[in-house]
């Protein structure tokens, strides 16, 4: 993932973390200020300094919120399926859906949850 980092031009030396830079940049620089003027930053007063592009690991995911959200997503996008009376739904097919939604909420149950997540298949 690509951030911006303030750095000392003579040395090379990090003067923040990286970081997005803020969608006002261009007021905070100046009119003068366009992207490819932010490696020197000596027109705008601050000798010795630029703004560089860096690459930057993408953080730790919590594979289990992840998992959950997904779980959450599924079972609420399938809520209509069984809450309310389809007149052009068959027994066997809300029931179906009844089956579907339990083996979602039971996915957290499996010993190696979340890191082997076995999705039950969707009815048609």
């Amino acid at each position: 993932m690509k951030k911006w980092q303030l750095k000392r031009l003579s040395t090379g030396e990090a003067l923040n973390e990286p970081q997005d830079l803020p969608d006002n940049w261009k007021n905070i620089f100046g009119l003068k200020a366009s992207i490819d003027r932010l490696g020197d930053l000596t027109w705008a007063g601050h000798p010795d300094m630029g703004w560089f592009e860096v690459d930057v690991l993408d953080p730790v995911v919590d594979i289990q919120k992840v998992v959950d959200d997904q779980i959450a997503h599924f079972l609420m996008e399938t809520a209509p399926m069984v809450a309310m009376d389809n007149t052009s739904m068959t027994k066997a097919k809300r029931q179906e859906w009844m089956d579907y939604r339990k083996k979602l909420q039971e996915i957290p149950l499996n010993p190696d949850y979340p890191n082997e997540v076995f999705w039950p298949t969707r009815p048609e």
